[in-house]
């Protein structure tokens, strides 16, 4: 029933399928596809969410709140280095989130209202997340760690390292300039 609410595109009905199939025949606890809590910071404010795609969503909506017309610039400049990737991760349509062959078109359960009509992917792994935040905050004159933070409980080390390395290279390019 769920995989013929998906093909159908029927979203909803595909989620109360999985959660029924969830509760009548619990595995053990996978790696992702669950909730993780997450805590996001933006300038003063500290919020903590029960998920990291909802803790994404409210600070994608905090940069566009700072930085009016943000996204646009984003896809932009996304758009002019890289003009042979063929999904987005911001769209005015969620149609055009994802490539035209892709069976994530027009499945709601892959995209969310983010800000001011914007959708987003939401489909991405916290690096993921984390990657998409410090360009995007690359565009609002924003820096990562000063301005504003996405800490997830049990972040893998591959995301602990990437928000390593770039507090890391701010201090290399603060060091540089100060020179």
């Amino acid at each position: 029933m769920r995989d013929h609410a998906r093909e159908r595109g029927k979203a909803e009905f595909a989620r109360v399928a999985d959660d029924v199939l969830r509760e009548r025949f619990p595995g053990p606890p996978t790696r992702g596809g669950g909730g993780t809590p997450t805590t996001a910071t933006f300038r003063s404010l500290t919020k903590d969410f029960q998920t990291g795609i909802d803790a994404y969503v409210w600070l994608v909506g905090q940069f566009c709140d700072y930085q009016k017309g943000c996204l646009e610039k984003y896809e932009a400049m996304r758009k002019e280095r890289r003009p042979d990737v063929k999904g987005r991760h911001f769209a005015k349509n969620p149609k055009d989130l994802f490539a035209k062959d892709s069976s994530r078109t027009g499945d709601s359960s892959f995209y969310v209202v983010v800000s001011s009509g914007w959708y987003a992917d939401k489909n991405l792994s916290h690096d993921g997340k984390f990657a998409v935040l410090v360009q995007l905050s690359y565009v609002c004159g924003l820096a990562y760690a000063i301005d504003w933070d996405f800490r997830v409980t049990g972040a893998t080390d591959e995301l602990m390292q990437r928000q390593t390395l770039v507090v890391m290279a701010r201090r290399l390019l603060e060091d540089f300039l100060a020179s």
